[in-house]
C-alpha cells in the first residue's frame, strides 16, 4: 500500500513543484528586486568644469581622498568623504562609477553618488 501510494503520487508532487517554482518567478505588483544601496557625497567642481545631474563619471581614489574624472579630466574633488565611501573604493580596485544627483553652481558642490 505505501509503495503503490508513492508511486501514483509522485507526478502530482513533481507538477505542484513546478508550479510553485514557475509562481516564484513570476513578478506581480509587489515583487521587490534587490538594487544598489548608493551612497551619495558632496565633491567641490575643479576649474571651469561644467557637470549635470545624471552625468556618469569615474571615481578613483587619490591618497585618503576621492577624485571625480570625465575621461582623464579631474572635474571634482570630494571633500572629506566619509571613511566607509573611501574603503568601498579602495576594496572595488580603486575604481568606482559615480553619477551626478544635483549641482550647485553657486555653491561649486555636485551631489555624487557611489553604487
Amino acid at each position: 500500500m505505501g509503495a503503490d501510494f508513492i508511486e501514483k503520487a509522485t507526478p502530482t508532487f513533481k507538477k505542484s513543484w513546478d508550479r510553485a517554482r514557475v509562481a516564484l518567478a513570476t513578478a506581480d505588483l509587489f515583487t521587490r528586486e534587490p538594487t544598489c544601496a548608493a551612497r551619495t557625497a558632496a565633491a567641490e567642481i575643479i576649474g571651469n568644469a561644467r557637470l549635470r545631474a545624471g552625468e556618469q563619471l569615474t571615481v578613483e581614489r587619490e591618497g585618503e581622498g576621492l577624485v571625480a574624472l570625465r575621461g582623464n579630466s579631474e572635474v571634482a574633488r570630494f571633500t572629506k568623504p566619509a571613511p566607509e565611501l573611501v574603503k568601498a573604493v579602495r576594496d572595488s580596485c580603486g575604481v568606482a562609477k559615480g553619477v551626478v544627483d544635483q549641482v550647485h553652481d553657486l555653491a561649486g558642490v555636485a551631489e555624487i553618488s557611489l553604487c
